[in-house]
């Protein structure tokens, strides 16, 4: 008998909101948002003639210069990298007049402000992490910032560096294969930088007491404070034994503790929907315990979450006349994860996006979605990149490809639910797709049938 998945009260993250609002076209516009903050100007530009945009732009440019020359940076050109509602983040770049200083100016339209202070928490919590980040990755470096209403523009908003290059996005397909083996060899130098950032705890990171609504200045900040994730507003999350399991430490704890608590809301609503379905995730759990996955404590290190090639920028040397990256963008969503949970394969090197159009690209990433049949390029970048990565971060095939999949399958579950049909459809295949990978480990791959890493997997 089929189900349909359940309906809870649920405060889903601002930006999923908004994205399922929207029409298709609209979804489009917004995922083009971490694509154009450091790249091809005026490449989505709005005029202002349609009703969602915030008004013309001619008129909003002249209190953007009015900002500007409130926070001390005249004469700049500004161009429209994206403008309207359509948008998270309306985004301009500037361009000095009198130097050669080239600037980003992000102003944010959607999320929360909080009513005690009046700041954005978003905006906030990407401040602390960049000024954090900024002599440790290729970041851009926050310049000025409001964190209110209280400015010309009556949104928060901040002044970055604008990162050299475009987006990796538009240039990997046309790219040899020779420039594509350097990006890749760069891509694995910056995964080694990413796992040497590493916290105390897992979580989300917390909004910072000390940072002032507004500064024109640089920020620097120290190790940013967290919060373990959470997903119920009323949820006791400072009792000792839940701030225990999910320090992420122990990753099994982690991941039960989440599952627990979706299993025990659904008996105080008095259903009983999903909870077979969360019990035959926890046995996985049994089951990986048993096989030794968590003998070990793993490191808690930085994990982006949109590590992707939109949001990675590239630039053509004149020294070699090769790309090199240039810097990662968009960190708004950046979290603290134990290893295994954040080593998510970057399918994209073998097999980009747009190879597949009928490739959903939903919220189930490539830990959902199997590899496809690979061109004979593709091969030869994925090899290429399980040997060169294996050779400077120990286990990483085994935590990406192999179990760490698995793990990473259930964390979904455990700390999202499961309240859209793909992702209920998905979820009810896994306990099968488990029992086959269980048999094969005993009797070996049947001909024909996946081994739980290539395709098959859903």
């Amino acid at each position: 008998m089929d189900q349909t998945p359940p309906t809870r009260t649920y405060e889903f993250p601002d930006e999923l909101t908004q994205m399922e609002e929207l029409n298709v076209d609209d979804a489009t516009t917004l995922e083009a948002d971490s694509c154009c903050d450091h790249t091809d100007v005026a490449s989505v530009a709005s005029d202002g003639s349609d009703e969602s945009v915030i008004e013309a732009f001619e008129d909003y440019k002249t209190k953007i210069e009015q900002l500007l020359e409130d926070i001390g940076s005249k004469d700049y050109d500004i161009e429209v990298v994206q403008h309207g509602y359509n948008f998270m983040n309306c985004v301009y770049a500037l361009t000095s007049t009198r130097s050669a200083e080239h600037y980003i100016l992000r102003v944010t339209h959607g999320g929360f402000y909080r009513d005690s202070d009046g700041k954005h928490e978003t905006v906030e919590k990407e401040i602390v992490l960049l000024g954090h980040l900024k002599d440790k990755l290729p970041v851009p470096e926050i310049k000025a910032y409001c964190l209110t209403k209280d400015n010309h523009l009556e949104a928060a908003f901040t002044l970055q560096t604008r990162i050299e290059g475009e987006s990796l996005n538009r240039l990997w397909p046309t790219m040899d294969l020779a420039d594509k083996y350097k990006i890749v060899d760069e891509f694995i130098s910056l995964l080694v930088n990413l796992e040497t950032v590493t916290f105390p705890t897992a979580g989300t990171f917390a909004v910072s007491e000390n940072l002032p609504s507004y500064s024109n200045e640089p920020i620097n900040t120290d190790i940013p404070a967290i919060n373990v994730f959470d997903a119920f507003a009323d949820e006791p999350t400072q009792d000792p034994q839940i701030l225990q399991d999910r320090s992420g430490h122990d990753i099994k704890a982690l991941l039960t503790s989440h599952l627990d608590k979706w299993i025990q809301q659904e008996q105080a609503e008095d259903q009983n929907i999903l909870t077979p379905k969360l019990e035959a995730l926890r046995t996985m759990l049994t089951d990986m315990e048993e096989e030794g996955v968590f003998a070990h404590p793993f490191p808690i290190i930085l994990h982006h979450c949109d590590l992707e090639p939109r949001n990675i920028m590239v630039a053509r040397s004149a020294e070699d006349g090769h790309y090199h990256i240039t810097g990662i963008i968009d960190w708004d969503d950046a979290v603290a994860l134990p290893q295994p949970l954040a080593r998510i394969p970057p399918r994209w090197i073998w097999h980009f996006p747009d190879q597949d159009p009928d490739l959903e690209d939903g919220y189930l990433n490539d830990d959902q979605y199997p590899d496809p049949e690979l061109s004979e390029e593709g091969k030869a970048l994925k090899t290429y990149f399980a040997e060169k990565v294996e050779g400077v971060l120990e286990g990483y095939e085994e935590e990406a490809e192999s179990w760490g999949r698995w793990l990473r399958r259930v964390w979904y579950f455990a700390k999202e639910g499961a309240y859209r049909q793909y992702e209920w459809d998905f979820l009810d295949r896994l306990p099968e797709e488990w029992a086959r990978r269980e048999k094969e480990i005993v009797e070996g791959p049947v001909e024909g049938e996946s081994d739980g890493k290539e395709g098959g997997e859903c």
